[in-house]
């Protein structure tokens, strides 16, 4: 994402995929600035957007954090027609990627499985960051899990308390349909 792009959106749907992050998360998952994320939550949180949880500085959407988010992706300029390609792309990456995440879960062996999944996921969320700017991070996320899988650290497989690439890619599937109006039923 460019500089001076507004980085509203990307910071808003970070938190509505996650659920509620800090500001040290949202730096990390959108790879903007630390001050950008800072000045950009603090102006969320002072239109109502967003509002604090628990004792850190974590934050979650409000429903008009929901409601903004709808009105972002209204006026979001992006190729929907090739976007909706790329969905059923993620369609068929996304039913093998869970597949060898399950085998790996009930048997961790060797991680050649996952890399071979991961070898058509990455790729994949690069294309979506040719889409738009926002999607760019999902695949330096993707192979950063890869790397810490390759160090031999288990939780980058599926923790959901780590970058890992189940969560990572969870995220990513979330994002999409957020984007493109559907339902994980859909």
């Amino acid at each position: 994402m460019s500089a001076s792009s507004d980085p509203t959106l990307a910071i808003l749907m970070l938190l509505r995929v996650k659920g509620r992050a800090t500001a040290h998360v949202v730096t990390r998952a959108t790879r903007l600035a630390a001050d950008i994320v800072e000045s950009a939550l603090e102006a969320a949180r002072q239109r109502g957007a967003v509002r604090p949880v628990g004792d850190d500085d974590t934050v979650a959407l409000t429903p008009s954090g929901h409601a903004e988010i709808a009105r972002l992706l209204a006026d979001e300029r992006l190729d929907r027609p090739s976007l909706d390609t790329l969905y059923a792309r993620f369609v068929a990456i996304d039913r093998t990627l869970k597949e060898r995440i399950s085998s790996w879960q009930v048997a961790p062996a060797g991680t050649a499985a996952l890399h071979a999944v991961a070898s058509d996921a990455t790729p994949f969320a690069s294309a979506l960051g040719a889409v738009a700017a926002r999607f760019a991070p999902y695949e330096a996320r993707l192979r950063a899990a890869l790397v810490e899988i390759e160090h031999g650290d288990a939780r980058f497989v599926a923790s959901p308390f780590v970058d890992s690439l189940h969560q990572v890619w969870f995220e990513l599937h979330e994002d999409l349909l957020v984007t493109l109006g559907r339902t994980r039923t859909a």
